[in-house]
């Protein structure tokens, strides 16, 4: 009987297709002796993957210092390379430079004339200081001069001059030194009225109560004066350090309503000053008899026909 190929194949295709009974890959992967063994090993194979770096550490450790200082070394070497073609660039750079600089550039001529600009400047402040040097030494030949002539002024017998000039030189003298102490006592009378006018029209009770008002405690001692010596400041002042003879410290305004009443007076030069600020150059010595004391207060009164000096 002779059966085609195809309906073999299909007869094949045909055949029944039995299923496993179930468990039976647990029981058979439970009786096989190799998966215990497996199973077993696991935890040995972890373990020493676990404990390997400890082993290879040792040996690997200089080869990676090794390869450090390989390139380390290699590093160095390329920057010293580098240098030594630096420094040879820069050897050869100056011995180039000429051959192409034919002409001077403006810049090599700025240092000359920088310091051509400076030598003329110490000159002119060398000439300068010269000037300055001539006039400061004639300066101080002309205070010389002065000085002398003022050693000679203060002298009473001046050489080389004849009687007459002598006597000429000391009236000025004397008369140069009265016009000093009658401004000296019109700044007393100014300070007076500027000290009432801060407080209320009241009497300075004392000089040394004016020092805002004064400017120096020189004003109250007299050109003329040869025994008492001028206060440095205030502070120092005494009145051994005073030539004038201040007369209201009496009272409690100023006496404003009384011009005619003496308020200084200079006893080497007979100049008074008046309680309106004026002063009355000589009046002690040509006028005394002008004088009038009343109630402790003195007055300067000159006769009607008359308008004092």
């Amino acid at each position: 009987m002779n059966i085609p190929l195809q309906e073999v194949e299909k007869i094949l295709h045909l055949a029944p297709n039995p299923k496993p009974p179930s468990g039976l890959k647990e029981r058979l992967v439970s009786k096989a002796p190799l998966s215990r063994s497996r199973a077993a090993a696991a935890p040995s194979l972890r373990q020493a993957v676990r404990e390997s770096p400890r082993r290879w550490w040792p040996v690997v450790a200089p080869w990676l210092v090794s390869l450090a200082c390989a390139a380390v070394f290699t590093l160095q070497q390329s920057e010293l390379r580098d240098l030594r073609l630096a420094i040879e660039t820069l050897s050869t750079r100056p011995q180039a430079q000429p051959a192409h600089d034919a002409s001077p550039t403006p810049i090599d001529t700025q240092p000359s004339e920088s310091s051509a600009g400076e030598q003329a400047e110490i000159e002119r402040l060398r000439k300068l200081a010269l000037e300055l040097g001539s006039e400061v030494a004639l300066l101080e030949q002309w205070r010389t001069d002065n000085q002398k002539l003022r050693q000679r002024l203060a002298t009473p017998d001046i050489s080389g001059l004849s009687t007459e000039e002598a006597e000429s030189v000391g009236e000025a003298r004397e008369k140069a030194l009265s016009v000093a102490c009658v401004n000296n006592l019109k700044q007393l009378g100014l300070a007076v009225r500027t000290w009432a006018l801060d407080e209320n029209d009241a009497q300075p009770p004392n000089l040394l109560c004016m020092s805002n008002e004064l400017a120096t405690p020189k004003v109250l001692v007299c050109p003329a004066e040869t025994s008492r010596q001028t206060a440095p400041n205030w502070s120092a002042f005494t009145l051994a350090n005073c030539s004038y003879e201040y007369l209201v410290t009496s009272g409690t305004n100023l006496p404003m309503t009384e011009p005619t009443r003496v308020q200084s007076r200079c006893p080497l030069h007979g100049h008074i000053g008046m309680c309106d600020g004026s002063v009355q150059a000589n009046a002690a010595k040509n006028h005394p008899d002008w004088f009038f004391n009343r109630n402790g207060k003195l007055y300067f009164e000159p006769p009607p026909n008359n308008t004092g000096q």
